[in-house]
């Protein structure tokens, strides 16, 4: 006999942490900051305001 399928878990379309301006096919990138840095960035607008910044340059 074979076993049941799972009736629940495993990924989902639309699962997930959804990105703060609705941006679509994000991928993560890491950068190394100072504390203060980090804070600063905080303040702009995060990873919203650095898309942004790439979208007008």
């Amino acid at each position: 006999m074979k076993p049941a399928k799972p009736t629940h878990g495993g990924a989902r379309e639309g699962a997930g942490r959804k990105t703060s301006d609705g941006a679509k096919g994000v991928v993560p990138v890491n950068i190394t900051l100072t504390p203060e840095e980090r804070e600063k960035l905080k303040a702009l607008g995060g990873s919203a305001w650095v898309r942004a910044q790439l979208r007008g340059a």
